[in-house]
C-alpha cells in the first residue's frame, strides 16, 4: 500500500513540475510577445527560470537600445546629405550662369564647354544626393494608387532627351495593364531604367511590353545596346557601381531596384541577343 502511494506520489509531483514548466515557458512566451508590443514591464517571479527570463529581458532592452541609435544615426546622416546636396546646389547654378556668359564672350573656347559639361555633371550628382535622401528617409510609405503603365512610360519617356535616332516602340499591352503604386517615384525608376539603355552607344531601340498574370504585372523594357557582361550583370543594381565604359555616377539602377521593392515589386535584367531586359513584377496581391 505505501509503495503504491508512493508511485502516485511521484506521478503527481511529475505532473506539478511539467505543468508548473510549461506555465513558465508559455509565461515567457508572453513577455517576449509584450516587449515585442513595447510593454516592458519587469517580470516579479523568483524561481529556477527567473534567471532566463531576467537575461531574455535585458537582452530584448539592449536590441531595442541599438535599434533606436541606428534609426537615430540613420535619419543623422539623411538629414546631412539632405543638408550637403542643398548647399552645393547654389553655388553650382550661379556657376552654370556664369560659364554661360563667358560662352557669348568666348564661343569658340572649347575650355569652357568642358567646363560647362562638368558643371552640368556635378549639378545632377546634386539633383541625384536629393532624391536619395529623400528616398531614405521614405520609411517605405508609398503611395497605393492605381496606375496605368501606359501613362507611367509616356510620363518616363516626356521627362528625358532621348537620342534622336533611339525609336522607341510601346506594345498595346501597356494602355491595359494596372497596377498599385506611386506614380512618380515608379516613374523616376522607368527613366533611370531608361537611361540606362541610352548611355550604351549601340543603342538605338528600345522596346516597352507587358504581360499579366493573377500572380503579377509585369513592365519589360528591351535595348538592343549590346547588352551586360557577364561579370557586371550581379553587380549592376549595387549602390554606386560603375562599369567601366559607364558615364554614370552609378546610383540610377540602384535607386530604381529600391524603387519598385519599396512599391511591392522586383526588378531583375538578363541579356538578350540584342541587348539588354529589364523585368519589373508588381505583385498584385500586397
Amino acid at each position: 500500500m505505501l509503495y503504491v502511494f508512493w508511485i502516485i506520489s511521484l506521478g503527481l509531483l511529475y505532473y506539478f513540475l511539467e505543468n508548473r514548466k510549461k506555465n513558465r515557458i508559455n509565461e515567457l512566451i508572453d513577455l517576449m510577445n509584450n516587449m515585442k508590443n513595447q510593454n516592458y514591464k519587469i517580470p516579479m517571479k523568483q524561481d529556477d527560470f527567473s534567471i532566463l527570463e531576467d537575461k531574455i529581458y535585458k537582452l530584448f532592452i539592449e536590441i531595442v537600445e541599438a535599434n533606436e541609435t541606428t534609426i537615430k544615426n540613420s535619419e543623422r546622416q539623411i538629414k546631412y546629405l539632405e543638408d550637403i546636396a542643398h548647399q552645393i546646389k547654389t553655388p553650382i547654378t550661379s556657376m552654370i550662369f556664369s560659364i554661360e556668359n563667358l560662352e557669348m564672350d568666348f564661343p569658340d573656347n572649347g575650355d569652357i564647354e568642358i567646363l560647362k559639361r562638368q558643371t552640368i555633371r556635378l549639378n545632377s550628382l546634386s539633383d541625384i544626393l536629393l532624391k536619395l535622401s529623400s528616398l531614405d528617409a521614405n520609411k517605405g510609405l508609398m503611395k497605393k494608387e492605381e496606375v496605368s503603365l501606359y501613362e507611367l512610360v509616356t510620363y518616363a519617356l516626356d521627362s528625358l532627351d532621348l537620342k534622336r535616332s533611339t525609336n522607341v516602340e510601346i506594345a498595346e499591352s501597356l494602355k491595359e495593364n494596372i497596377i498599385c503604386g506611386d506614380f512618380y517615384w515608379i516613374a523616376e525608376a522607368i527613366i533611370n531604367i531608361f537611361k540606362n539603355a541610352n548611355n550604351r552607344p549601340l543603342c538605338d531601340k528600345i522596346s516597352i511590353q507587358s504581360h499579366k498574370n493573377p500572380l503579377y504585372t509585369t513592365l519589360v523594357i528591351e535595348d538592343n545596346g549590346g547588352g551586360i557582361a557577364k561579370e557586371n550583370i550581379k553587380k549592376i543594381f549595387k549602390r554606386f557601381y560603375k562599369t567601366p565604359d559607364s558615364n554614370g555616377f552609378g546610383i540610377g539602377l540602384a535607386m530604381a531596384k529600391t524603387i519598385v521593392e519599396k512599391n511591392n515589386g522586383e526588378v531583375s535584367v538578363t541579356n538578350t541577343s540584342q541587348g539588354a531586359s529589364f523585368e519589373i513584377k508588381f505583385y498584385n496581391v500586397t
